[in-house]
């Protein structure tokens, strides 16, 4: 007898992870509705949705450390290039980076750090020396075992 297929429920999408409906996109929205205890919008979730995917962090360090053109962050990152379109255009409409024409023909952009995306250096930094002591610790346990 076949398997009964459960109906498919907001937190089960059909669509792949970016797509609208996924499971990415309902975790995100779940986190920005949660509140405080005073009833207001979570600053920690509203952060993370606009800041949370994995590429957007690494595209900021990179940012920071002066990458600019779309190039220079495929190379570094190893992304594929529809991915990486897709996360510096979420990046400028959420006001994090801008585009710049630097070339006309062909057209191309250089993506510069807004004043939010700036901003966000010294998350970047704790994030590194989180990652230094604490990764480092990790991995010395797992050596030990």
């Amino acid at each position: 007898m076949p398997a009964k297929s459960r109906p498919r429920t907001a937190a089960q999408p059909d669509h792949p992870a970016g797509l609208p409906g996924s499971r990415q996109q309902v975790r995100a929205a779940q986190a920005a509705r949660q509140l405080t205890r005073q009833g207001q919008p979570c600053p920690v979730a509203g952060s993370l949705q606009l800041i949370g995917e994995w590429w957007t962090v690494l595209i900021v360090r990179d940012a920071l450390r002066g990458m600019t053109r779309f190039e220079q962050f495929r190379r570094n990152l190893d992304i594929s290039p529809a991915i990486l379109s897709r996360r510096l255009q979420a990046m400028v409409d959420a006001g994090l980076m801008q585009r710049r024409r630097y070339r006309e023909h062909p057209p191309r952009d250089e993506y510069v750090l807004t004043e939010a995306g700036r901003a966000l250096q010294p998350v970047i930094a704790a994030l590194r020396g989180w990652g230094r002591l604490y990764l480092a610790r990790r991995a010395g346990a797992s050596k030990e075992s």
